[in-house]
């Protein structure tokens, strides 16, 4: 007799907490001064347009024409990038990545890691140097005919990863009061109950999957209006798929849609769900 034991991991990538998270009082400055940001009142800010300037200045030909970008079907284009600052201010760049979202892809764009100034870091009240990660995304304007890329500053896509998500996603019952990472923590919770709760284990059974580890991918979106939309599944087996697409559809409207920079934006989602079947 085949045994079925199901476990559900929601990739939910996340990084250090941002600074801000933390009571600003215990820092004397509370974020990081990027170069040329060091007298401005609004440091996060000068960041995010300093490093705009920055990737449209050293994304080079090669990355523009290559498939990131001149695939889109689109004028504009979102680059994501998520940089981890160590206590002296430097990149670290095995925990720091930019992409193009909407393919996930880093080919093309990894050397521009080597490139990001040093910074000065952040500064609890000793004047001691704190680790920040930043996590932000960029838009620019694509001209296909002269090979250039021009930075739309205040840029809002309409998609935007959970990973970086300003506010992410309030799924029902979990208090919006709540940081970022509590809210993901208790969304996640949520969901793992749901499948656990509702997926028919005995189909492993019934189509005679074989022993052993058994995956199915299941991506979904959330929508501006917090409704679950384009369910995609993939697995040993079309019914284990069609499985977790019903699951998947008994996800509630959450109270409320991710949002950024105060707009609501549809944030995809990536769910394996890992199983063993056993004789």
């Amino acid at each position: 007799m085949k045994i079925f034991n199901l476990f559900i991991f929601l990739f939910f990538v996340t990084t250090l907490s941002n600074a801000q998270e933390a009571k600003q009082d215990f820092y004397k400055r509370s974020f990081i001064a990027y170069e040329g940001c060091e007298d401005s009142k609004d440091l996060e800010r000068c960041y995010e347009i300093s490093f705009h300037e920055f990737l449209a200045k050293h994304i080079n030909r090669k990355a523009l024409k290559d498939s990131i970008f001149f695939e889109a079907k689109k004028d504009t284009i979102t680059v994501s990038a998520s940089i981890l600052y160590d206590e002296n201010g430097k990149v670290v760049k095995r925990h720091s990545r930019i992409s193009n979202p909407a393919s996930n892809r880093i080919e093309g764009l990894e050397y521009l890691l080597d490139s990001i100034p040093t910074v000065k870091p952040v500064l609890d009240k000793k004047n001691n140097g704190v680790a920040l990660s930043t996590r932000k995304l960029f838009g620019f304007y694509l001209n296909k005919a002269k090979d250039t890329i021009v930075p739309i500053f205040g840029y809002t896509p309409s998609e935007v990863p959970y990973e970086i998500i300003e506010k992410v996603p309030v799924y029902k019952g979990c208090d919006e009061s709540m940081s970022n990472e509590d809210l993901k923590n208790c969304m996640n919770d949520k969901v793992v109950q749901l499948i656990s709760e509702n997926f028919r284990t005995n189909l492993a059974i019934k189509h005679n999957l074989k022993p052993g580890i058994q995956r199915i991918y299941v991506m979904f979106k959330i929508d501006k209006k917090g409704r679950v939309k384009d369910i995609v599944a993939r697995g040993p087996h079309p019914e284990i798929e069609k499985e977790a697409i019903r699951v998947i559809k008994k996800i509630p409207r959450l109270k409320k849609p991710g949002y950024q920079r105060g707009k609501p934006v549809i944030v995809p989602f990536s769910i394996p769900i890992v199983f063993a079947v056993s004789d």
